[in-house]
């Protein structure tokens, strides 16, 4: 019965998720939901916040790195896991292919899901820019595909997630030492 409630509480927070999108367009520039790529019925487990907090802070140092006019940040947890809203300064396309190539130099980036939409609220896709379908983080298919035929269960990409967790915080814990070393 709880694991039937939990589910719920996801598809009601899925339903709203629309509404609160939309609520926060701007009125010129674009418009970044955030969200996390959690498999399973349970969505807000403790190393999910770690990579979505791993994911704004890179999100926001790529941002103003790329002197990127942030208009604001909010963050809202809901039974979906924790999402982020953040309204920028530039044209939808441009903030899209700017994100992509953001994710793909990142190595946690497959955990990740930034939409995308413009002013008006339109989504802009990975196939609006001609980029391919996001690849599963186990096989490299169609992330898509492997999903709706359940080709991984949701301990194997759990396992995965939590693997390349811990080599990142490894990777970050080793930085600060191998900056020392050369200073």
């Amino acid at each position: 019965m709880e694991n039937h409630s939990v589910m719920s509480a996801i598809l009601r927070d899925r339903e709203r998720l629309p509404e609160l999108r939309e609520a926060r367009v701007p009125a010129a520039g674009s418009l970044i939901q955030i969200m996390m790529n959690i498999p399973g019925p349970c969505k807000r487990l403790d190393f999910t916040y770690e990579l979505f907090e791993f994911c704004i802070g890179a999100l926001q140092k790529a941002l103003a790195s790329a002197a990127c006019t942030v208009l604001s940040w909010e963050r809202i947890d809901l039974d979906v896991g924790p999402v982020a809203y953040t309204q920028v300064s530039w044209e939808a396309t441009a903030l899209k292919r700017f994100c992509l190539s953001f994710e793909q130099g990142h190595p946690l980036s497959a955990y990740w899901d930034m939409d995308i939409y413009s002013s008006s609220g339109i989504a802009v896709g990975r196939r609006e820019i001609g980029a391919p379908p996001r690849p599963c983080y186990l096989c490299s298919q169609s992330a898509k595909v492997c999903g709706s035929q359940r080709r991984h269960s949701p301990e194997e990409l759990i396992g995965r997630m939590t693997a390349d967790l811990t080599a990142y915080r490894q990777t970050q814990l080793d930085e600060p030492i191998a900056r020392k070393a050369v200073t």
